[in-house]
């Protein structure tokens, strides 16, 4: 049975489903998500709208989990020259104790690994950073319309077209091993004013100049 797939946190060579991203050579094939690489390029994209903060949270579900995206917000946090502190929280009513660690431990920012869990519960999420007086970027750009302060993220609308079109290649007779997967080409980024002034912030004008949507 064809199989397409989007792979969020899975290396899909590694873990043996396919030979290549250009022939995965398999009954399975889709988007790789490289969600990873984009959690440490979120912690870039958090440190240059708010220079000021040295110390930055990283929100995870689990250390086994998001051990790869961890390893890439520490990589993105040291070459910034950046003190990155990882809190765990894997249900939404360990936000509140969660969040007073943060506090505890005086953290200034809060990037926000790309978790299902934590897009699903973003407006949650999102009030506890703003009631903390953490500046926030999340996975998704709608995630901003939510109340985190930066949504920054593969263009959603784009992959699901580029699924759809997996599948219909399929129906017509194409092999899922011949179909080369796909990686994220547009990224959509959002920031939300709103929050900048509920924690008094002042966006960087070349921030507000890169973002396809400033929420005012």
């Amino acid at each position: 049975m064809p199989i397409v797939g989007s792979f969020i946190r899975v290396d899909p060579i590694a873990a043996g489903f396919a030979t290549s991203f250009t022939r995965p050579g398999s009954n399975i094939t889709g988007v790789v998500m490289l969600a990873p690489e984009l959690d440490g390029k979120r912690v870039d994209v958090l440190h240059q709208t708010v220079p000021r903060a040295r110390r930055i949270a990283a929100l995870a579900r689990s250390k086994q989990l998001e051990a790869s995206n961890l390893v890439e917000m520490e990589t993105a946090a040291t070459q910034a020259d950046l003190e990155l502190l990882t809190f765990y929280a894997a249900a939404p009513e360990e936000f509140p104790s969660v969040f007073a660690k943060m506090r505890e431990a005086g953290v200034e920012a809060l990037a926000i690994s790309s978790v299902p869990e934590f897009a699903g519960n973003a407006a949650t999420l999102a009030a506890h950073a703003i009631a903390s007086r953490l500046p926030t970027v999340c996975e998704w750009d709608w995630m901003a319309q939510e109340g985190c302060l930066l949504g920054y993220g593969p263009d959603l609308a784009e992959l699901r077209r580029r699924t759809a079109d997996y599948v219909v290649r399929i129906f017509r007779g194409a092999a899922p091993g011949e179909l080369p997967m796909e990686q994220p080409t547009h990224f959509k980024f959002t920031v939300n004013l709103k929050t900048a002034k509920e924690l008094g912030l002042t966006i960087p004008p070349e921030i507000l100049a890169r973002a396809d949507e400033v929420i005012e």
